[in-house]
């Protein structure tokens, strides 16, 4: 944490920070604490609260204030083999051979292969599927990583932002068994696609 001497707090300043998270203490001892800076339309310096993008509101005259902290996070740098440890480490012990190779090469310290790149580089995504099911489909889907079976389950979207759904099981013709789920723009057969690691989470692949 750094403290920001106040007459470096100019409107340029804060444009160049606007990003960052500061705490703020007053002179009469109330305190605003991980917010973010703005200029307004007229140059006034402002705050916003929390993950607001709007409705920010505009501090008293500075000499009220008496201190300004950047608590700004240092950003977490994602690297490949700590991506491969988590990829490898959610893979089902029956599912993706290849994919549990390629990871813990490597982890073993050989340079990733360009796809791994393309796909799984910087902050991984994940989801939980098992939150679309019923208590008879998750019980299906447990089945299917566990016996190696052929396994489907879809539900149409509906509305306008509603997505087409899907997730599919089965062993492929090099023997290894794998597992999908996607997320479709309604009737368009297009949208994000998924590897399904295990019963229950996807990492995100690709979007079509």
């Amino acid at each position: 944490m750094t403290t920001i001497a106040l007459e470096t707090v100019t409107e340029e300043w804060v444009k160049e920070n606007k990003e960052k998270r500061f705490t703020i203490k007053f002179e009469n001892g109330n305190e605003l604490k991980n917010i973010k800076l703005f200029v307004g339309t007229f140059g006034n310096i402002g705050y916003l609260q929390g993950r607001a993008k709007r409705m920010g509101k505009y501090f008293p005259a500075y000499d009220k204030i008496e201190s300004i902290t950047d608590v700004t996070k240092p950003k977490k740098e994602y690297t490949a083999i700590g991506n491969a440890k988590i990829i490898l480490n959610k893979i089902h012990k029956n599912s993706w051979d290849e994919l549990k190779e390629d990871m813990q090469s490597i982890i073993d310290g050989e340079n990733p292969k360009e796809s791994f790149d393309w796909h799984f580089k910087g902050k991984l995504k994940f989801r939980n599927v098992s939150t679309l099911l019923n208590e008879w489909e998750k019980k299906r889907l447990i089945e299917a990583f566990e016996q190696k079976n052929e396994w489907r389950w879809s539900r149409n979207g509906s509305g306008n932002n509603g997505r087409d759904l899907s997730i599919s099981t089965r062993v492929c013709e090099d023997g290894i068994f794998r597992a999908w789920f996607s997320s479709e723009y309604i009737g368009c057969g297009n949208g994000d696609y998924w590897l399904l690691l295990n019963p229950t989470t996807a990492i995100y692949y690709e979007r079509d």
